[in-house]
């Protein structure tokens, strides 16, 4: 009897202290999760939200005799954030693959809710001429290095502790935060436009979402200061294996990868900014939609999109990351140019239009984050990624809004930013066809 009862004794302690480990991983998975998807939320805030306020912004910090020239400026400064990335995903990305992924992510949210905040406190051109377009065009290069380092250091450190069936799914929280601090950008200028008139805004009332970055950034501090370091990248410290130059490292020793996420996310970004940010402009420029309506289609088409976007990280999870980053290029060559000419038939036709798009969006947003990591070993995961996805970014991301603005007014054609994002799509595509499945294997380590 003894011996039975010992034998069921030890047998029951084995499930018990499985239990006990797989709850703690479990619950380190989450606070991964958290972190990286908090700290997005507020650095895609801040980034977003002078794209919704780009009309509100040209008239304040630019001349106001050509309105149309006013908010060319005010989308080149907006652009001249994507050409400051390279080297944020470079300086960033040297701090996370040479001294791991926290300090890159603390350093990548404070800058960026620094120099949000500096802008909500500029004068405005009426008060000190051009040195307040200059002083917002620094602080845009700021924000722009914080961005560059942002989601390459995220990406890489949800993805190390994702288990190898689930990385599609957990990494696409992440990107989640992208949607959801850009949905509380527009959600927050459109409040602003519920509440008060065009003068108070244009006098005070822009400043609000720039300020609103401090307390933001000061909670992403404080939940970034708790994070666990990356158990890879440890284990990379351990062997030795540390590189000294790490974008030189992914450049030399991984180019493929690099080209191959370049190529991949010019269609994504295209979308990423002609959809969810240029758009309410764009109702608004085309008379399809008040500033206030227009704010709140896209913050639907922010909110759809986000629930949308772990539903497709776990289909990738099941069928592989190559078919969803092909259908996504597809669709878009097929359907960007009928829906932009539907949108002009309706505001009913304009809502539905851009919450077409977004769900296409989406789905490449829950797959690309995992797709990227699985190409690079850990030593220069964060460089390689952030390498190929920022340069990306000065070609079809910041440059989208200001090219639509700038085709629609020299060709007269309403529909003109269709074709960027039908360019990007093809040329996604036949990145897209040559890129090796990786779903569902280990990630390469050291």
């Amino acid at each position: 009897m003894n011996t039975a009862n010992n034998s069921v004794t030890a047998g029951a302690c084995v499930p018990a202290s499985q239990a006990t480990s797989s709850d703690a991983s479990r619950q380190s998975i989450r606070r991964v999760v958290l972190a990286g998807a908090f700290g997005t939320v507020v650095e895609y805030f801040d980034f977003s939200v002078y794209a919704f306020l780009a009309t509100t912004l040209a008239a304040v910090f630019f001349p106001a005799e050509n309105p149309t020239a006013a908010l060319l400026y005010t989308l080149g400064v907006f652009g001249a954030a994507f050409v400051a990335r390279p080297v944020g995903g470079i300086l960033i990305g040297h701090l996370s693959d040479r001294y791991g992924r926290r300090p890159a992510l603390t350093v990548a949210v404070v800058g960026m809710a620094f120099a949000s905040t500096l802008i909500g406190l500029l004068p405005a051109y009426a008060s000190i001429g051009i040195a307040a377009p200059v002083l917002l065009f620094v602080l845009r290069c700021v924000q722009g290095l914080s961005a560059g380092g942002e989601l390459g250091s995220a990406g890489s450190y949800v993805a190390e502790v994702a288990p190898d069936g689930r990385r599609g799914f957990l990494t696409s929280t992440t990107q989640v935060g992208t949607l959801v601090g850009t949905m509380l950008g527009s959600l927050c200028v459109g409040l602003m436009h519920l509440g008060l008139s065009n003068e108070q805004i244009l006098s005070w009332g822009w400043r609000i979402p720039f300020l609103i970055s401090l307390p933001l950034g000061i909670a992403a501090l404080i939940v970034r200061s708790k994070m666990e370091e990356s158990k890879q990248f440890e284990q990379v410290e351990e062997q030795g294996a540390v590189a000294k130059i790490p974008a030189l490292s992914a450049l030399v020793s991984h180019p493929r990868a690099v080209f191959s996420v370049f190529g991949l996310t010019l269609v994504s970004f295209a979308s990423y900014y002609l959809v969810f940010t240029y758009m309410s402009t764009y109702f608004e420029r085309q008379g399809i939609m008040p500033p206030g309506l227009a704010a709140w289609s896209t913050t639907l088409t922010l909110l759809l999109a986000a629930v949308a976007i772990p539903v497709w990280g776990k289909i990738t999870d099941r069928i592989g990351r190559r078919p969803i980053l092909i259908g996504v290029c597809v669709a878009n060559l097929l359907l960007a140019w009928p829906l932009f000419i539907f949108m002009q038939t309706s505001v009913g036709a304009a809502f539905f239009s851009q919450i077409v798009l977004g769900q296409i969006e989406a789905a490449y947003l829950g797959v690309i984050l995992a797709a990227y990591c699985e190409m690079f070993p850990a030593r220069v995961r964060s460089s390689g990624f952030s390498l190929g996805y920022n340069f990306s970014a000065i070609l079809a991301g910041g440059s989208a809004p200001y090219l639509a603005t700038w085709l629609i007014a020299a060709t007269g054609a309403s529909h003109a930013p269709a074709w960027i994002l039908m360019a990007m799509a093809f040329l996604s595509l036949l990145v897209a066809l040559t890129v090796r499945e990786t779903a569902n294997r280990p990630m390469p380590t050291v």
